[in-house]
């Protein structure tokens, strides 16, 4: 197969290491996503308990994306973080390669974010709309603002790792 003088196949002819390094930034962002994901349900329930006991005359509905009830549920989530954490680490790495660019780099984090808040909010889509608007809106900014969390402690950790050399960056493995 021939390809266009215009498209690089640069990126059909990956190295194996760079192959080993792109799993092991998955992998590393799958496992910080698991633990971002139980730090934030944490912050989600106690938030969640605050607008409860504090504003009992107009308790706010969060989306529930982070109930933890049922252990088979639980694990099921804990699958599509992982996935997800595993999925985003890959892409981030490619993303950014070697830049220094903030724009990209929260631009990822934000992109990331926008979808899988855009996937819950199609799913809770009849419920959130019997909710008053103000609240409903507030809880679609919380949100937003959970998955932007999860995603920047993922992103955290894997320049992290990529600084310390740990993970190296897209293009420089051996």
């Amino acid at each position: 197969m021939q390809s266009s003088p215009l498209v690089s196949t640069e990126s059909e002819h990956l190295s194996v290491a760079d192959r080993i390094e792109s799993f092991k930034a998955g992998f590393l962002g799958a496992i910080a996503s698991v633990f971002a994901f139980f730090a934030i349900a944490i912050l989600h329930y106690g938030l969640q308990q605050f607008w409860q006991t504090i504003l009992t005359s107009s308790p706010v509905q969060l989306i529930t994306s982070f109930e933890l009830g049922n252990p088979f549920v639980l694990f099921i989530k804990l699958g599509m973080i992982g996935f997800s954490g595993f999925l985003f680490a890959v892409t981030y790495r490619y993303i950014v390669r070697r830049d220094c660019n903030s724009h990209l780099k929260s631009g990822a984090i934000l992109a990331f974010a926008c979808i899988r808040c855009f996937a819950t909010i199609d799913r809770d889509l009849s419920a959130l709309t019997l909710l008053p608007l103000m609240q409903s809106t507030l809880a679609i900014a919380i949100l937003l603002l959970e998955n932007i969390a999860w995603l920047a402690i993922v992103q955290s950790i894997l320049e992290t790792a990529i600084h310390h050399k740990w993970i190296a960056a897209f293009g420089s493995a051996n």
